[in-house]
């Protein structure tokens, strides 16, 4: 008998618990916690940093850069050859190691690069493109008179080998002193007798001996 009436408190006690607990459920709290978890949704992709994948950055270089250094690398190099003939006597008509005139001398330092010019310096000088004599740069090919200046025509050749604000070296060679650098803008007799200067154009700056 005592055992039936704990079981029966017992029974009690649990339906009352269940009655107020469904008594303080608020059908709403769902509601709301789903609207809440819509909301989250929606708007975490303005709050979120999505990582972008690294773009590789290339450096290109531009056509007339490449060009640009390719002809001051073969100028240095014709330059180079050059300056190993300093002291070589002048000779008339000579186009040798043993001797050169203005342009056998020219004629002779781009030949070991496949650039064949012209043999004499009034042929040279309408090789090439027209460079006025304040944008002279390194490698121009420059022209003078003859020794009768009032003639004016052509008949020395020098090439450019250093350009500065107050100097423009050219090496020569000429009849009194052979293969030799020296700054126009010191030589009272060869600046008198500027003409004119030519640009080679780059294609025939490469080698032809294939």
């Amino acid at each position: 008998m005592i055992k039936a009436l704990v079981i029966g408190l017992f029974t009690m006690f649990s339906l009352t618990v269940s009655s107020q607990s469904s008594l303080y459920y608020n059908p709403s709290e769902q509601v709301d916690q789903e609207c809440e978890n819509s909301l989250v949704t929606t708007f975490s992709k303005y709050f979120t940093k999505n990582e972008e994948p690294k773009k590789e950055v290339t450096k290109t270089v531009s056509f007339s850069a490449i060009a640009s250094n390719f002809y001051s690398n073969s100028i240095d190099n014709v330059i180079s050859v050059g300056k190993t003939f300093l002291g070589i006597p002048y000779r008339w008509g000579g186009t040798t190691e043993n001797g050169f005139d203005c342009s056998g001398f020219i004629r002779h330092i781009f030949d070991w690069f496949g650039v064949s010019l012209p043999r004499t310096s009034r042929e040279m000088a309408n090789y090439g493109s027209y460079v006025s004599r304040n944008e002279l740069q390194k490698g121009d090919l420059i022209f003078f008179s003859g020794r009768n200046l009032k003639r004016g025509v052509i008949g020395h050749i020098g090439i450019v080998v250093e350009v500065t604000s107050e100097a423009v070296k050219m090496m020569h060679s000429s009849s009194s002193k052979g293969v030799h650098i020296e700054d126009l803008n010191k030589s009272e007799y060869f600046s008198r007798r500027y003409m004119t200067a030519r640009r080679l154009p780059l294609s025939d700056m490469q080698s032809n001996n294939n």
